[in-house]
């Protein structure tokens, strides 16, 4: 609770009174040195300090009144370290900012995670202090025993003891486990903070973690985490092939460093270090994965101890320049700086698909960043797939055959297109994976067991069934909406025939089938949860796999079937029959359109009649003559009159593909716009309430907060408004989809696909900067499971357009069986033969990943020590080596002769020598012995002698009347010494 309560100059104190105290009553002022108060005289003299300016106690997280005063917007703290002793931590001076109309002062310094815990039903929190909690202790275990570390197994029970217990009130459940959860905080060595909400029905506390102590060294090492070193650990590398030594080689004039685990003695402690600072994504990364090897996050939320947690964002370095660099205009910035025209306006900016200096990177961690580069870069290429669409869609209204040929190119252009777009970021990804150390990336140190996670149904048959009968609800479930699909198809041909002009479904089929696309799409999201729920996942990277496969299947399915229905099964499922042909023609085109005609041009509708008694469009069955699902779409069509027209099939699969896209890209647009309001008249409702409950309860109103405003944010998973990597993509794969399937149908449509990518690029980036609660940031080495879906979609697309031409498209649907088949087998191979060629033509890695990875890895070998083999004295080899026989003949020495140096002395001078540092006193020839032993190891490393041959010989230094006898002789002449010795 921050109050106003004098000071020195601009600071500010947060009290920690660790005693009992009633809550909402003046703290009461104990003597020092009572049992009742462990802290000493300052604290004891601030309490009374506060007790007399009439302040309020706030019950903190550990169930203990804490006093947090302020002045000034200055924020401080008082609290207890390892022995009990108190000390006083001072803050930098915190300031205001306006953020969505409210104005908030800022409290992110000293704050990597936040966790938020509830508060008692006194204080509108959502604890009931009387309730019985059944089983604590296994509870308790639930939340304190993680299968990934087995010293948290150990000691679980300490400071537990109490609950061993049938039940306890929830009070005592919830003081147990908090203090626990405080004393696990205290040992990390993270400094918390804690302040209360502004309508005092939460607590929040901010756990911190320097980034440049020694705290976070230890943890990295822990975990093996993966750093870059810096581009100084360069300078001693020495070149290698055309690369230069002494730096890092460069990729677009940035250096691409190296990532290894994290080492805290690599180098000597005088020496700088050779690894780049730790950034704040990888000190909440590190906070993270200590907290969830210790304690289960989830199950402390499940159980109502805490209310949620979430890493910290920075509104001055993380939310501003985000906005600045990602958001506004940097022209329109200066010339209309109070204006939201720069935000509007950069809507119609192409996207880039990074920010400077890694920005995207650093707040959102390398699994977001790779959606917002794929996104980006799917912009990018729907700039030129939309001006070709563009363009051949004014190029088919020139004439018919113009047309036709349009149609062909335009399929060959989309697959061409998608097969080009997949690899080429993928060629992308595998450079981004380089640059950001993610080439080896595991999460296996971040792999916990899911909360819902049932370890005793692995293995066993009621597992199978929970994941067969999830594969066999996604199955009904299709064919659920086929069948509505296939009535809602009867009802329309069923009031044709009726001649019921005007009614419901005939007049509004298609919008109802859209509609019922957007319904089933929704229902699935709720209902694959569920299922992936079912199949028991032990991982949470292993229920979003499943998830989004699901996900994707079966939204994607429903999307594209009624256009699959119309392309390829009307025309056989949906007949038309009469008693004559004049009967069928009045039912299909309606009797005024087919009267109208006769009356008017009696020719024309004697040649369209002629259309319709080709094999194409009619058969006769039971006296009965009928007419296929697809047919002319007019009598002046059928007539030739009107040439700009297919049949019926393909004017309704224009009509709906352009009204679903259009509605799709509305509904994107309205979900990505709703929870802007939302949070705002969140944020508002917040402050409304505690602008009442202070006027009733006459207690100051405290200040709003920036970590409280991102406490009220919607958080970034599925479901939730502030929305998810899966939904995200599988929004942009059914548009994907739409276009690379369908998109010959209406090329322009590419170009409204192109402005509607663009908007929605703009709206994810705003959401996910000031509406969106900062995520967890996770490590990735690309999309996914996503590649593989847009992999799938690519090949369909070719099956698909090869389809519509033979099927729906002039003149190839005209032609026999036997004839469409042959096509249809000669243009798919040929467009697959395509996709091959592209897919070797670009690489998935490119060659420069490969040079620059092969010089890194020889960077981190004269990096990384490799310590002493130690071989105990029960392995050691008892036979020296010489006693060794492969000789090149039978007992044949390995010893060299002296005669074997007598013509390489020359070399092995020259040999030794370039083994000497030459820069060193004693080489010189009036230096020391030292040389002359030098030189001696040099050439036991060139293997031409054994160094523990001259462990007893004594080598003295060169006289200094022997000028020009070097070291290397002085060597030779020893090693010769030894040989005599030897043979005696």
């Amino acid at each position: 609770m921050h109050t106003s309560l004098g000071g020195n100059g601009s600071y500010s104190y947060t009290i920690v009174l660790p005693r009992d105290a009633s809550p909402r009553s003046a703290a009461p002022a104990t003597p020092v040195g009572s049992p009742q108060n462990r802290c000493f005289d300052p604290l004891a003299s601030m309490a009374n300090m506060a007790n007399m300016a009439n302040m309020n106690s706030l019950r903190g997280i550990a169930g203990e009144p804490f006093l947090a005063l302020d002045r000034n917007g200055a924020f401080a703290e008082w609290v207890e370290d390892a022995e009990g002793m108190a000390r006083v931590v001072m803050a930098h001076d915190l300031t205001k900012v306006q953020f969505l109309g409210q104005e908030m002062v800022l409290d992110s310094h000293d704050a990597t995670v936040v966790v938020v815990f509830t508060r008692g039903e006194e204080y509108r929190g959502s604890v009931h202090r009387n309730d019985m909690v059944t089983d604590p202790l296994k509870k308790a275990h639930k939340i304190f025993v993680r299968q990934n570390n087995n010293a948290s197994q150990e000691n679980v029970d300490e400071g537990l003891e109490s609950l061993r217990k049938p039940a306890v009130t929830q009070s005592h459940y919830q003081k147990v486990v908090r203090r626990k959860l405080l004393k696990l905080f205290q040992d990390s060595g993270f400094k918390v903070t804690t302040f209360e909400s502004v309508d005092r029905d939460e607590t929040f506390a901010k756990i911190y973690l320097d980034p440049e102590g020694d705290v976070i060294k230890s943890l990295a090492q822990r975990f093996a985490y993966k750093m870059p070193f810096n581009e100084e650990a360069y300078k001693n590398v020495k070149s290698r092939g055309k690369f230069e030594g002494g730096k890092p080689q460069m990729r677009d004039g940035k250096p691409v460093l190296a990532y290894a685990p994290y080492q805290r003695d690599l180098t000597p402690e005088d020496e700088p270090s050779p690894w780049a600072p730790f950034r704040t994504v990888d000190t909440i990364r590190l906070v993270e994965m200590h907290l969830n090897s210790w304690v289960s996050m989830e199950q402390l939320q499940r159980q109502g101890v805490i209310a949620q947690y979430f890493p910290v964002a920075d509104y001055e370095n993380d939310v501003l320049l985000l906005h600045k660099e990602w958001l506004e205009s940097a022209y329109l910035k200066e010339t209309c700086p109070r204006m939201n025209i720069p935000v509007i306006f950069k809507i119609f900016e192409m996207p880039r698909e990074g920010t400077r200096h890694g920005l995207l990177r650093n707040y959102f961690g390398e699994e977001i960043t790779f959606f917002f580069r794929w996104h980006a870069f799917y912009t990018h290429m729907l700039c030129g797939l939309g001006s070709v669409g563009a363009l051949m869609h004014l190029a088919q209204n020139i004439s018919p055959f113009v047309r036709r040929i349009v149609q062909i190119a335009f399929t060959v252009v989309l697959v061409i297109w998608a097969t080009v777009f997949n690899q080429l970021f993928t060629n992308r990804m595998a450079r981004a994976r380089q640059d950001w150390g993610m080439q080896d990336f595991d999460s296996a140190h971040l792999t916990l067991d899911r909360a819902t996670y049932n370890v005793k149904l692995e293995g066993t048959t009621k597992q199978t069934t929970r994941r067969f009968l999830s594969y066999l609800m996604c199955c009904l479930f299709c064919c659920t909406f086929i069948a509505v699909i296939s009535y809602v198809e009867s009802k329309k041909k069923r009031e044709a025939e009726l001649e019921r002009t005007g009614t419901f479904f005939k007049t509004h089929g298609s919008l109802i089938v859209v509609a019922l696309i957007k319904v089933w799409s929704i229902a699935w999201g709720y209902i694959a949860p569920v299922l992936a729920e079912m199949q028991n996942h032990r991982t949470q990277d292993r229920f979003d796999d499943a998830l989004t496969y699901m996900l994707a299947a079966v939204k994607i399915f429903v999307t594209l079937w009624n256009f699959v229905y119309v392309a390829f099964i009307k025309n056989w499922t949906s007949p038309t029959c009469s008693d004559s042909f004049e009967g069928v023609a009045d039912v299909i085109w309606g009797s005024s359109n087919f009267s109208g005609l006769v009356s008017l041009n009696r020719t024309a509708a004697i040649a369209a009649m002629e259309v319709l008694k080709k094999h194409d469009f009619s058969y006769n069955t039971d006296n009965r003559t009928c007419i296929y699902g697809c047919y002319p779409a007019t009598p002046e069509v059928a007539a030739g009159i009107d040439s700009g027209s297919d049949t019926n099939c393909y004017e309704i699969l224009r009509y709906e593909l352009v009204t679903f896209f259009f509605v799709h890209i509305l509904y994107s647009i309205v979900f990505l716009i709703y929870p802007m309001v939302k949070v705002k008249l969140d944020m508002f409702w917040e402050v409304y309430s505690a602008q009442t409950v202070s006027n009733e309860d006459g207690v100051e109103v405290n200040q709003y907060s920036w970590v409280q405003f991102q406490a009220k944010c919607p958080r970034f998973e599925y479901g939730s408004w502030g929305g998810s990597r899966v939904e995200d993509f599988l929004e942009s794969a059914i548009g994907f989809g739409l276009i690379t399937s369908f998109g010959i149908l209406y090329p322009g449509l590419s170009l409204f696909a192109f402005v509607g990518a663009m908007v929605e690029h703009r709206l994810f980036a705003y959401r996910m900067t000031h509406v969106t609660r900062r995520p967890f940031p996770r490590g990735a080495a690309g999309i996914g499971a996503w590649q593989q879906v847009f992999d799938h979609i690519s090949n369909i697309a070719v099956v698909v357009n090869v389809l519509l031409l033979v099927s729906v498209m002039y003149p190839l649907k005209t032609y026999d069986t036997e004839y469409k088949l042959a096509f249809f087998i000669v243009l798919e191979h040929v467009l697959l033969g395509v996709r091959a060629a592209i897919d070797q033509v670009i690489p998935d890695c490119p060659h420069d990943v490969k040079r620059i990875e092969d010089f890194n890895s020889f960077f981190k070998t004269t990096m990384v020590k490799y310590k002493e083999l130690f071989i105990p004295p029960s392995e050691q080899y008892k036979r020296h080596w010489k006693e060794v026989d492969v000789g090149l003949a039978p007992k044949e020495t390995l010893e060299l002769l002296p005669e074997d140096f007598e013509d390489s002395s020359e070399g092995s001078e020259s040999e030794v020598s370039s083994n000497v540092d030459n820069s060193d006193e004693d080489s010189k020839p009036d230096g020391g012995a030292n040389a002359t032993l030098a030189a001696i190891k040099g050439l036991d490393k060139l293997g031409r002698v054994d160094l523990r041959d001259f462990e007893h010989i004594h080598i003295s230094p060169i006289p200094s009347c022997f000028p020009g006898f070097t070291h290397a002789d002085a060597a030779l002449t020893t090693i010769a010494i030894s040989r005599c010795r030897d043979f005696g």
